[in-house]
């Protein structure tokens, strides 16, 4: 054998098998046209060489990057071209991943770690584009017109070190940040039943003093029926069903019998002039008893948007009011007699103790839950969630291997559900501590498309685009988290997260007053105090700013200069910007905090 360094290609096409079982002689035919026409021939006119074809695959070599990553480029876009009149779900779509390393020769074939972490990037890739290494990334440099997203480290199987990936999507393909829905796999429109909470929305009976609001009244009710069925965790009697309830005097009781449900939502609109009053409360199903009542006081401005803002307010109060109530029932249960979904819900309420233990204890019944039943993506999705706040709550030595964890549960979780919201705002704070911050925002951005109730989506965005130096953009979604969550249980990182955005667009007294808040807050951690130091080192009140040490220090005794800088990184990249880490340090500096 002898050892050369190169540039790898590894090419594979998207759901072959499905493909072959929808026709395979179309589909054969299909990948020779692919082969002989487009594949093959790019490689050689970029002076590159097949190695070999496997299966439906194909792997190339290269003496140049630059060749490597334009030859990729020019077949993934002459293919998009090519499926331009095929009709989707029968079109062939490629996958690509490029590294660039020491590969072994023998007779005509390559070997090595180098030709593995090319088909590792290659599973990786999305489809229809490329991925490629943070070492390609680099040789890369200017040399070509190359606008790649950053999508963090990765642990890639069999592969001892974590590789950093890059993704690349033809111009004009990709869609909110995140790849096109390819049906190579069975993703479900809805989650299994698990044993999922159910629930009924009764018409909200019209009280208003004003004639002609029966409108209003249904159509109010129709959005909150509309948002609810948002939450995948959660059976929402249809439309149809509850509405033949419509002025009826019903017993809670009768109607959870006649639909099958668990829990009954029924409520009122009021209107008076200007002013609008809706209440709205939440009844047991087999007792008839009052679990949660709530009253919602407006101003009458536009009646679609004060819908939507009302409805998504409730299904923000009512979804964490279900996840205790249904816990509650779980109390002293063996884990030995739990279904998958009870040990799932178990886990939820663990997770929002948000302390070591907790967090270690909901780490475990997440795992027991997938170990019951693999393809259950909101676990997965929630125990990458358990990763992330390990990484915020554990030692530093273990941050890097946490963010990647999560980003391979997370990833995995929307394989199994694209759906999920859950498993989108697990990837995009992972992503977003690791570095990747673009990609981060996009999956983001989706979660919070797929439920506008999410309020842990919404803060998250607004903490992702605080990293990204866009805190004028992030404090509107901290405003919705807040309206959507009043009561959350994390809710000392909105207000933490707001000192930090009020820090950087320099109102510092603002900034002061939601550290303090966040100070006040359960399981707050040093963060707040943190900030409140720099602030008042960059006020210049140096008396404050020495008790606020005195505080910071209740939470992490003999922090210095170092520390605090170290705590901006998970992985090799910061989460926030260098120029920022360098600002705020600078002011702790002038607060006192000491070097070392």
């Amino acid at each position: 054998m002898t050892r050369r360094l190169a540039a790898i290609l590894d090419a594979d096409v998207v759901g072959f098998s499905r493909l072959m079982g929808l026709d395979e002689a179309g589909t054969f035919a299909a990948l020779k046209r692919h082969n002989t026409e487009t594949i093959v021939p790019t490689i050689n006119r970029h002076r590159g060489h097949v190695v070999k074809f496997v299966g439906d695959g194909t792997l190339a070599e290269f003496s140049s990057v630059v060749d490597a990553l334009r030859c990729a480029m020019e077949i993934q876009q002459a293919i998009l071209a090519d499926n331009h009149d095929v009709v989707p779900g029968r079109r062939m779509i490629w996958r690509i991943g490029i590294h660039v390393g020491d590969v072994l020769t023998e007779d005509g074939d390559i070997f090595g770690e180098s030709v593995n972490i090319a088909a590792r990037l290659q599973a990786l890739a999305p489809a229809g584009g490329i991925c490629l290494s943070q070492q390609v990334r680099d040789q890369i440099g200017t040399a070509l017109d190359f606008e790649a997203t950053d999508f963090g480290n990765r642990k890639l199987k069999n592969i001892e070190q974590t590789v950093r990936v890059w993704r690349w999507f033809p111009p004009g393909t990709q869609t909110d940040g995140l790849d096109e829905e390819i049906p190579d796999r069975a993703i479900p429109s809805q989650p299994p039943e698990r044993k999922r909470p159910s629930i009924a929305v009764l018409p909200f009976a019209n009280m208003s003093s004003i004639e002609g609001q029966e409108h209003f009244s249904d159509g109010f009710t129709d959005e909150l029926i509309a948002t609810l069925a948002r939450c995948r965790w959660l059976l929402v009697a249809a439309r149809n069903s509850s509405f033949s309830f419509k002025g009826r005097a019903v017993d809670a009781r009768r109607v959870a019998e006649d639909l099958g449900v668990k829990y009954v939502l029924e409520g009122s609109v009021r209107r008076s002039d200007t002013r609008i009053r809706i209440t709205a409360q939440l009844l047991d199903g087999s007792e008839g008893t009052l679990l949660w009542a709530e009253r919602y006081d407006r101003m009458l401005a536009d009646i679609f948007d004060l819908q939507d803002e009302i409805a998504s307010e409730i299904t923000g109060t009512i979804e964490p009011e279900l996840s205790a109530i249904e816990f509650a029932a779980l109390r002293g249960r063996s884990i030995v007699d739990m279904t998958a979904w009870e040990i799932y819900l178990k886990g939820l309420w663990h997770l929002y103790r948000f302390t070591i233990d907790e967090l270690n204890t909901a780490k475990q019944l997440f795992e027991q839950a997938i170990a019951i039943d693999p393809s259950f993506a909101q676990a997965q999705a929630r125990l990458a969630y358990v990763h992330i706040q390990l990484g915020w709550y554990g030692s530093l030595e273990e941050r890097s291997g946490r963010i990647c964890e999560a980003i391979e549960l997370a990833e995995r979780a929307i394989t199994l559900d694209q759906k999920e919201p859950a498993a989108h705002l697990a990837l995009g704070r992972a992503l977003a501590l690791d570095g990747a911050t673009e990609a981060g925002i996009a999956h983001l951005r989706h979660a919070v498309k797929l439920d506008h109730s999410f309020a842990q989506a919404h803060f998250a965005l607004g903490q992702a685009l605080c990293y990204a130096d866009r805190p004028e953009e992030g404090m509107p979604e901290f405003s919705e988290a807040f309206r959507l969550s009043p009561r959350d249980p994390h809710l000392w990182t909105f207000h933490s997260m707001m000192a930090f955005a009020n820090y950087q667009m320099d109102k510092l007294d603002e900034a002061a007053d939601a550290a303090r808040a966040s100070m006040r807050s359960p399981n707050v951690t040093f963060w707040p105090a943190m900030a409140l130091v720099a602030i008042q080192g960059r006020q210049g009140k140096i008396e404050e700013a020495r008790r606020a040490i005195g505080e910071l220090y209740n939470f992490r005794p003999g922090m210095t200069l170092d520390d605090a800088r170290r705590e901006f990184y998970f992985g090799l990249k910061p989460a926030m910007s260098e120029t920022f880490i360098e600002r705020f340090v600078g002011d702790l500096a002038k607060a006192g905090l000491p070097p070392q």
